[in-house]
């Protein structure tokens, strides 16, 4: 049994997660590039499926293991961890693949919001600080202190995802379209990837501003 892009499992008590455990194989293996997301459970529900109880109960994993090192930083129950692990885990590095690949290299540009995204970023700052001096623990309530953070992301990237009859400036996206002109000049390729396929959308649309049409640009896409 061979369980592609397995972190759709990492959740234990999903339905899909249960259905996978209830597969009979002489032989389990598990494909993913994402492993370990948020928590250590995660991967507790992948060894779960390929050997059951060798990472013991989920509670008692949660004690040696997930407790110690998520919250108390405790390096020996890691190595301990990751001893236990390594031997069944085989990670591909982009050296293995291609041994004359270059280094990636990275870069990071900030965007300082001003103006009117600025005035709007801060109002919601404002909110979301006055919802949570008056906010309890429940489920329900810490999903709205999700949305909160998300629409902080959201206007920082362009507040037009959030509010539908803005119009003004954006910081992030003016600076993403610069990149994207003066990379399209130097006859560059480039991927634009966003969590916000809205934000997608709006680049979309104002690349006809910079004249990038002109210029035979393929379309913005994720």
């Amino acid at each position: 049994a061979v369980l592609d892009e397995a972190q759709y499992v990492k959740n234990r008590s999903a339905a899909v997660s249960k259905a996978v455990r209830g597969i009979h194989a002489a032989h389990h293996f598990a494909l993913t590039g994402t492993p370990i997301e948020n928590r250590l459970s995660e991967l507790w529900s992948i060894f779960d499926f390929l050997m059951p109880g060798f990472l013991y109960t989920a509670s008692e994993f949660s004690e040696r293991f997930e407790v110690p090192v998520m919250k108390k930083q405790d390096e020996a129950a890691s190595q301990r961890l990751s001893a236990m692990v390594s031997p069944f885990i085989l990670r591909r590095r982009k050296g293995d693949v291609l041994r004359d690949l270059p280094e990636k290299l990275e870069e990071v540009r900030s965007a300082a919001l001003e103006g009117e995204q600025r005035k709007l970023y801060d109002a919601q700052v404002v909110s979301m600080r006055e919802m949570l001096s008056s906010i309890g623990t429940s489920g329900e309530e810490k999903l709205r202190i999700l949305a909160q953070i998300t629409r902080l992301r959201q206007i920082c990237c362009d507040p037009a995802l959030v509010f539908e009859n803005y119009r003004g400036p954006s910081a992030k996206r003016e600076a993403c379209m610069e990149i994207v002109q003066s990379a399209i000049e130097g006859e560059h390729r480039l991927l634009i990837f966003s969590q916000f396929t809205t934000m997608l959308e709006k680049l979309e649309r104002v690349k006809t501003k910079y004249g990038l049409l002109s210029k035979g640009a393929p379309n913005v896409e994720q």
